[in-house]
């Protein structure tokens, strides 16, 4: 319910931009970040910064058609969103679930949150605002051992047409917080909007700033290539301590999961005042469900692309740039100059864990017919024919459907623990495949260790007992994809953990 004045806090309004902010700093600069794109992501900043300080000096739109371009605008973008929490939640959470059924309930929780007005969905993101925070915080906190300060120094600034196109395009992701504009009217002191966008900003930019560093401090320059979410695959090196809880990459999903609830509730709701009618609430039930549908489409993404930076974001600004000119004032049409240079870049079914058997170790040797010789270990198995299964295959994925075909259980890899390579597979030139699937698919752990044998993997990983301690994989695939060496533990003849393996050799 609304307060009596219709007006929401300047406080509620900070907690739930910010939480926009953050959600998009953890989703965008991470799959932009190298060595070559630094200047793309500061450019986006400033262009951010520029927007949301025109904003707070030119008085919002009241016009009823400007409102409904600008509410076009975050439809579309709130439709893409829509997709990417479903993507998000399928690949490292329900993993064997239809994407149109998780974004089928997350529509619907969503439109629950747009049903009871402006300031009930702004209350709701006050309340989370602080565990939304801290759990991002903590996450981030137990990674700290995988994350190496020297690669600070490879970094360097470059500005060239490529990084100003790329700091274009994460500016168009990063406006979903213009919508604060429409809003301008709605804050109990309006005096203190210019604050409320200066905290949105610096909270924003020092978001994008750490999550674009502590990505590069652990992947290095190319280590995130191929990666659809390179921050939530990092935390899957996020551990407690001790053995309480293994992989927190699922509580990270759940508090990321939340910022996008956030962030398509601020979006997709035709921002109105008062409390919305019956037939207001009919109109947000069909926008939400005009988004599902699209968003079920895979084309959607393309075109949702090309829309946001070709159409709909050059014509905010714009929108933007006439009201400022229709100011006679100094400050406002200074605003609308640097505004004008952004015009020069526009060209279902869930298993049973009895249907399942835990993946603990996976050993590859070198095939005879095939490319590689798969031994999977596991963990949870009672019968003795299923302690191990060995198979020869190109790849990892094929090898698990040859298993389906076998024993018509499903593999799970939340439970791995450790890679065995033999030592003469590391001198194959195809290795460089397997290490690719790897890198690609979200169900292999990026703390997930690694060894080479000197005689056959697929005795290790038969082992009931599984060393806790190793080499976390990420750093041989940063090691591959960054042309760089390193040192895998090596396991002897005779069964010990003693000496390395400098790879490649």
């Amino acid at each position: 319910m609304f307060s009596g004045n219709h007006k929401i806090s300047s406080r509620q309004m900070y907690r739930n931009y910010a939480v926009v902010g953050i959600t998009l700093s953890a989703l965008l600069p991470p799959l932009v970040m190298n060595q070559e794109n630094t200047g793309s992501i500061l450019l986006s900043l400033l262009f951010l910064g520029i927007y949301l300080a025109g904003t707070a000096i030119i008085e919002r739109p009241t016009s009823i058609w400007v409102k409904w371009i600008c509410y076009l605008h975050y439809w579309v973008l709130a439709t893409m969103l829509l997709r990417i929490t479903g993507l998000l939640v399928q690949q490292f959470l329900l993993t064997d679930t239809r994407l149109w059924v998780i974004m089928g309930w997350f529509s619907l929780f969503c439109y629950y949150n747009l049903y009871k007005g402006l300031e009930c969905r702004l209350r709701v993101s006050e309340v989370l605002f602080p565990f939304f925070l801290l759990m991002l915080l903590l996450l981030t906190m137990l990674m700290h051992g995988e994350v190496e300060l020297s690669r600070f120094r490879e970094l360097r600034l470059m500005l060239q047409k490529e990084q100003l196109l790329i700091g274009y395009e994460l500016f168009c992701w990063l406006s979903a917080v213009q919508s604060l504009w429409h809003l301008k009217g709605q804050v109990h002191k309006e005096s203190d909007y210019p604050r409320i966008i200066w905290k949105v900003w610096l909270t924003t930019g020092g978001f994008i700033l750490g999550f674009s560093l502590f990505i590069y401090c652990i992947y290095g320059n190319q280590g995130h290539t191929g990666l659809v979410f390179p921050l939530a695959s990092a935390m899957t090196m996020a551990h407690f301590p001790g053995n309480v809880i293994g992989r927190l990459d699922a509580l990270f999903i759940f508090a990321w999961v939340i910022g996008f609830f956030l962030l398509c509730s601020s979006l997709f709701a035709p921002l109105m005042d008062g409390e919305p009618d019956k037939k207001r609430k009919w109109g947000l039930f069909l926008l939400l469900a005009a988004a599902y549908l699209c968003a079920c489409f895979p084309e959607s993404m393309e075109w949702g692309e090309a829309f946001l930076y070709y159409i709909s974001t050059p014509v905010q600004i714009v929108l933007l740039l006439v009201s400022g000119v229709w100011k006679n004032n100094k400050k406002i049409k200074m605003t609308c100059l640097c505004l004008l240079p952004f015009f020069l870049l526009t060209g279902c079914s869930a298993q049973e864990l009895e249907q399942q058997n835990l993946v603990t170790a996976i050993g590859v040797d070198v095939g005879e017919e095939e490319a590689f010789r798969f031994t999977f270990g596991f963990g949870n198995s009672k019968e003795e024919e299923d302690k191990a299964f060995e198979t020869e295959a190109a790849s990892i994925e094929e090898a698990k459907n040859m298993y389906w075909e076998y024993q018509q259980k499903n593999m799970d890899f939340n439970h791995l623990k450790n890679f065995y390579f033999s030592k003469e597979l590391l001198r194959r030139t195809d290795f460089g495949a397997l290490l690719e699937e790897i890198q690609l698919h979200a169900s292999y752990s990026r703390g997930t260790l690694v060894y080479a044998v000197e005689e056959k993997a697929s005795e290790e990983a038969k082992k009931e007992e599984q060393p806790e301690e190793g080499m976390p994989v990420h750093r041989l695939l940063n090691a591959w994809y960054n042309e760089t060496s390193c040192e895998i533990p090596k396991i002897q003849k005779d069964g010990r953990y003693k000496g390395y393996i400098t790879w490649p050799y």
